[in-house]
């Protein structure tokens, strides 16, 4: 049979009709009656694909109407379909210190939980196949897929992408597989309330948004493209429109200056009508060139395989969380944990007070006297001193009983100390000059004739004090960033603006990725020296930087107060312009020669 007649004769028992053959080439069909009244069609008939002589048989080809109907309900309704990855080696010995191991946590711990025992689980994969619809002057139509992990809700990306689905090759889950549980989950969607299986409706609607977010991300270069040609289009158009209208309106203009009385009137009328019709040109120019992207999901595939589940916990002083370490038996990995704000992977992560796991950029403001760490989700326990201005928790608040304003401890009774307003403590106060101390005076020499039973007892000495140790060398004080257009350059300085340390990270769209530099005080034993890292996909190019300058900052002790940013031409410009944040700006923002670097450093450093 040929692919119409397989299609035909599937699509006709699938639907309920009884197809049975009466002669050589030709099929009798009984079609239920609600298929044969949605086909305005007879319930009985004979069919054949072959040419055939009688008037009451109906020859079906690629254009038949009961042909087309049959397709247009196929394209309608999407075929998804479930796959498995079986047999995979189920062991794996020392994952809790391989959690610790890997795990960054900045102000905690992971620590076993008393009688956790290592389990396995069902892992659910959605793979999502959009048709993708870019709509401009010209209309674009591509196929797109994202693989997004039902448990952690991120995208799987690059290889790891490609092996688990050249991998997902069983109809059937084998034997251990059948019997599995459904991993836990590691995310919650928008409404904050905890899933209970990796395909609840729930969890499918908010895996849908995500994946839409991460097919943008995927088209950004070719939409970055369209847009710069499509808007070259739009001014050319405008130019020329703009041309047009222009001499219309100078022409009128002359015609009503040279008019006599009685024709002023109509030639007003037509200036007017050329104006407004310029105006909908324009308007229509400007809607016919705007880049509109429309995502239809056409279907989805469920990939499922075992893991690897050890419950630990990750503590500190004040607070505990339970999370599952999960080893992953195909990619042969221990999965990262994912940020509870952002939902995406976080190689560094900090504990919240209440317990959430983020990123560092994730973070609000710690509180000054208890130095409890909080989220962007609970920065309204967050709040500050009323005297100094700094972040202050609701737990170390200090209510004065007089004024109700809420201070530190450092600043209990400054809140109305100053004719009832709060102190200023930012003021400058120069501290009193310190008296001299008065020179030591000789002692008085010994009497020679005082009797020998009156002689005083020999005073105790103080034993010499070591010699103070010599200094390491100046103490940093802050870090300067700045930001040119292929490269950002962080300067740490000490006092009087002396240089301690320069490291510069520059795209390099030739060799690939990012190549980092560092001249420092360790010499050739800087681990960052000589350094290539590749431009994240998952992630903006200015969190990725910006996590690279935390490491530093972190490497010098210093807070996130006493980094400064601003940006300049080139690496030789001395006028730099200050920032308020990190900001890039150049190749940093171009979709292209972000791909050429990961291309390189994939070429290079991976293959």
């Amino acid at each position: 049979m040929d692919e119409l007649e397989t299609f035909v004769l599937g699509y006709l028992e699938q639907a309920g009709s009884i197809v049975e053959p009466a002669a050589y080439g030709v099929r009798e069909v009984l079609l239920p009656e609600a298929v044969a009244a949605r086909w305005h069609a007879p319930a009985y008939q004979q069919i054949t694909f072959t040419g055939t002589e009688k008037d009451d048989v109906s020859r079906l080809g690629y254009n038949h109407p009961l042909v087309e109907h049959m397709a247009e309900e196929a394209r309608a309704r999407p075929a998804s379909t479930r796959v498995y990855i079986n047999g995979l080696r189920l062991s794996k010995d020392g994952l809790k210190d391989m959690a610790a191991k890997q795990w960054a946590v900045l102000n905690g711990r992971v620590a076993a939980q008393p009688r956790a025992t290592l389990s396995r689980g069902r892992s659910t994969y959605v793979r999502l196949n959009f048709k993708a619809i870019v709509l401009s002057h010209e209309k674009q139509e591509r196929l797109v897929s994202v693989l997004m992990d039902a448990h952690s809700g991120c995208p799987v990306v690059g290889a790891d992408a490609d092996v688990i689905e050249a991998q997902a090759t069983a109809a059937e889950p084998d034997a251990v597989l059948q019997g599995l549980l459904d991993a836990p989950i590691r995310w919650r969607p928008g409404d904050g309330r905890p899933l209970q299986t990796p395909l609840d409706p729930r969890a499918l609607d908010d895996l849908l948004g995500r994946a839409k977010t991460a097919v943008l991300h995927q088209l950004s270069a070719h939409l970055s493209v369209l847009q710069e040609r499509v808007g070259r289009y739009r001014e050319l158009d405008r130019a020329r429109l703009t041309e047009y209208y222009d001499g219309l309106e100078r022409d009128l203009q002359q015609r009503l200056n040279r008019a006599s009385p009685d024709r002023r009137e109509s030639l007003a009328d037509k200036l007017e009508a050329v104006k407004g019709e310029r105006t909908h040109k324009l308007a229509d120019i400007a809607e016919r060139y705007r880049v509109r992207l429309d995502l239809i999901l056409l279907n989805l595939m469920v990939i499922q395989q075992p893991k690897l589940v050890l419950p630990v916990n990750i503590e500190n002083r004040t607070t505990r969380v339970s999370v599952p370490a999960v080893w992953d038996p195909l990619l042969h990995r221990l999965e990262p944990l994912v940020c509870e704000v952002c939902g995406r992977p976080a190689e560094r992560v900090a504990l919240c007070h209440n317990g959430h796991l983020v990123h560092q950029d994730c973070l609000a403001r710690a509180c000054i006297d208890c130095k409890r760490v909080f989220c962007r989700q609970c920065e309204d326990e967050v709040g500050e001193c009323d005297v100094c201005h700094e972040p202050l928790c609701r737990h170390s608040r200090i209510a004065c009983d007089e004024c109700g304003r809420g201070t530190c401890q450092e600043h209990i009774g400054m809140c109305h100390g100053n004719k009832g307003e709060p102190v200023d403590v930012a003021a400058e106060v120069t501290p009193p000059e310190r008296e001299a101390p008065p020179a030591p005076s000789k002692p008085e020499p010994k009497s020679k004739t005082r009797p020998r039973l009156e002689r005083a007892a020999p005073r105790r000495t103080r034993k010499a004090r070591p010699p103070l140790a010599p200094s390491r060398g100046p103490t940093p004080r802050r870090i300067e960033v700045v930001v040119v257009p292929d490269a950002v350059i962080a300067f740490v300085l000490a006092s009087r603006e002396r240089q301690m340390a320069m490291r510069v990270w520059k795209l390099d769209t030739k060799e690939g990725g990012i190549y980092i530099m560092c001249k420092c005080e360790k010499g050739e034993e800087c681990e960052a020296n000589n350094m290539v890292m590749r431009p994240s996909e998952w992630q903006p190019i200015e969190q990725q930087m910006m996590q690279e300058i935390t490491h530093l900052r972190q490497e010098y002790g210093l807070s996130a107060k006493k980094v400064a940013f601003s940006r300049a031409a080139s690496a030789m410009d001395d006028e730099f312009v200050p920032m308020r944040r990190l900001e890039m700006f150049g190749l940093w923002r171009e979709e292209g020669a972000l791909d050429e670097a990961r291309a390189g450093f994939d070429r290079v450093y991976r293959e």
